[in-house]
């Protein structure tokens, strides 16, 4: 009697896996913009429930109205009030091509990013005038570097060393080119961030490799790792975005530096080299503080988070420090500030000798 029952309890199991897998099959999900027209809120066991009906104002459902419940958790990335005549983004769920059930899936940010993204150009042409337009082409030949270049090389197998050379070189040059033209100004600030670049990204490398770091701390590359068959080495995309990650700063530095001495030869055509040297690792020293910890306080302020766990756990410091992922921001940290210094001597040089 006893292997009967198992028996029957196996088929059982097996024709309802069978079901909910052709149903599965059957499934189809689609994300649609919509507007809530109607909010209500109701008590649920000490949770507060929305009920929600909304109009969708896309597809092939456009103008149609759906209701659904949305339930507001402490803690929840979807802890989100909605109000009427919001604009939400909605997962529709078809079974066999009919419409069975909807949920909230987030809210439309699109506008009010547009909006910061023209506040941002206007006051960067008002206060900027010609140079503040030229850095913002220079900012567009960034974005097209990394979506452009570098990310599609290396979706197609390129090596990370390679590509992260190419697109720090692209963005480099055309940046100094058009905030300064060809020039010896340029050419000084080119050099001396390409060095302080290239030794940021030695650094993080020789010790990434030392002390074994995998490249897979992070929880978004972990979901990379899992839901694509995207097959390529995370410890380079590591190195590679602590290197692109400092360029901006660096170049900040190098910048000024170069500037500084180029104002000085300008106004006096007999200063020696030596003293151009010098004037430059001065400017360094007092602008190296404020850009190391800018560095620092920057990708600490991203794991926060993280920083309150361990604070919180009562972890021992040197438990903390072993952990993979504080020892990649620390590794992202200080290599980066490294790079920041030396940068300084570097362009300190170029620029006395070239101005």
């Amino acid at each position: 009697m006893g292997i009967k029952r198992c028996v029957l309890l196996l088929i059982a199991v097996l024709l309802l896996t069978t079901t909910i897998a052709f149903g599965l099959e059957d499934r189809e999900y689609l994300k649609v913009k919509a507007v809530v027209v109607e909010e209500r809120q109701d008590l649920q066991e000490g949770i507060i429930v929305q009920q929600i009906e909304v109009k969708l104002l896309e597809g092939k459902y456009k103008g149609n109205t759906l209701a659904f419940s949305h339930e507001l958790i402490a803690g929840s990335q979807y802890n989100i009030p909605l109000k009427e005549n919001m604009k939400v983004y909605v997962q529709l769920t078809l079974l066999e091509g009919k419409l069975v059930n909807a949920r909230f899936m987030d809210i439309s940010r699109e506008g009010y990013i547009y909006i910061l993204f023209g506040l941002f150009f206007f006051l960067l042409i008002i206060f900027g005038g010609k140079t503040g337009f030229r850095s913002f082409i220079a900012l567009l030949i960034t974005a097209f570097g990394i979506f452009k270049v570098y990310m599609p090389m290396i979706i197609k197998g390129y090596s990370f060393i390679t590509s992260t050379v190419l697109v720090c070189t692209l963005i480099i040059i055309a940046s100094f080119v058009l905030i300064s033209g060809f020039s010896r100004k340029s050419l000084s600030a080119i050099i001396g961030t390409i060095g302080g670049t290239v030794l940021s990204g030695v650094l993080a490398l020789f010790f990434g490799n030392l002390i074994q770091l995998t490249g897979v701390s992070d929880e978004t590359i972990q979901m990379l790792v899992a839901y694509t068959d995207l097959n390529i080495d995370y410890r380079g995309l590591l190195y590679s975005g602590i290197t692109i990650g400092v360029l901006g700063a660096v170049m900040d530095v190098s910048m000024t530096i170069t500037s500084v001495i180029c104002e000085i030869k300008k106004n006096n055509k007999k200063v020696s080299i030596s003293s151009l040297f010098f004037s430059g690792l001065s400017v360094g020293r007092d602008i190296m503080a404020t850009m190391t910890n800018t560095l620092i306080l920057a990708y600490a302020g991203t794991s926060l988070p993280l920083l309150f766990l361990f604070s919180l756990s009562d972890m021992p410091l040197i438990e903390i420090i072993n952990s993979q992922y504080i020892a990649t921001e620390i590794l992202r940290s200080l290599s980066g500030s490294i790079g920041l210094i030396l940068t300084i001597p570097i362009t300190s040089f170029i620029a006395s000798i070239n101005s």
